[in-house]
């Protein structure tokens, strides 16, 4: 039996431990290049076009819903059907997300943009010491029982989409994040029918009827939701 010189064999252990140190420097690399591009990602600021539009109805819920009210009961007056559609501009959005933030400290800057049939609501927050830009994608919904709900399409922080399952670590209220209960609920705008809305260029068309028409789900364009 021919032995292996000790030599040798403190060559080829040397060897072993030499290439065991470049993997995990190689790791380490790569580990800190992927850190690198996720912090870039998440404190990028993504293009979100002109700032929020519109008329500005009010600077609460209450003000614009009567508000709003009272430009839909003139409408409804000129209306052989019993039939009229207002708009809620990106500017009264805004003012409604804003009064619905649950952490002004957390969230700041909110505002509504309507872009490509979905509400986009966007927020200044930080992340640790970095400072960081959240936008949520809304999809507004009318519910058979008249009120609107809200679906989130997607969540990102700076360019970094985030997971489904992680969302509710940014906010824990998911869908419920924001919605129209402020604007259709506790103001004279709850004495009137909803029947359809559609986000629109500028903000989300609602449709109405007086308390006496039918029902109308074609006032709003294709794009709406209706009760079914």
């Amino acid at each position: 039996m021919s032995l292996v010189p000790r030599s040798r064999r403190r060559g080829e252990l040397g060897l072993v431990g030499f290439r065991g140190c470049c993997i995990g420097l190689v790791a380490l690399a790569l580990l800190g290049v992927a850190v690198a591009v996720l912090t870039v990602r998440l404190t990028a600021t993504p293009d979100l076009g002109a700032a929020p539009g519109g008329t500005v109805d009010g600077q609460t819920p209450v003000a614009i819903g009567n508000k709003l009210a009272g430009e839909l009961a003139a409408r409804l007056r000129q209306s052989s059907s019993g039939e009229a559609v207002i708009t809620v501009s990106e500017r009264d959005l805004t003012v409604l997300a804003a009064t619905e933030n649950p952490d002004p400290q957390t969230f700041t800057q909110v505002q509504v943009r309507s872009q490509s049939g979905s509400l986009l609501v966007s927020a200044h927050s930080h992340l640790g010491p970095l400072p960081v830009l959240i936008t949520v994608r809304l999809i507004p919904e009318l519910q058979r029982d008249g009120s609107v709900a809200v679906r989130i399409e997607e969540m990102d922080v700076g360019d970094q989409a985030i997971p489904g399952f992680m969302q509710s670590a940014v906010d824990p209220r998911g869908n419920a994040a924001f919605s129209l209960s402020s604007l259709l609920n506790g103001t004279d705008l709850s004495t009137f029918g909803l029947d359809c809305l559609a986000v629109v260029p500028g903000g989300v068309d609602l449709g109405f009827h007086s308390p006496f028409a039918p029902t109308a789900p074609g006032l709003c364009p294709r794009a709406a939701t209706a009760v079914a």
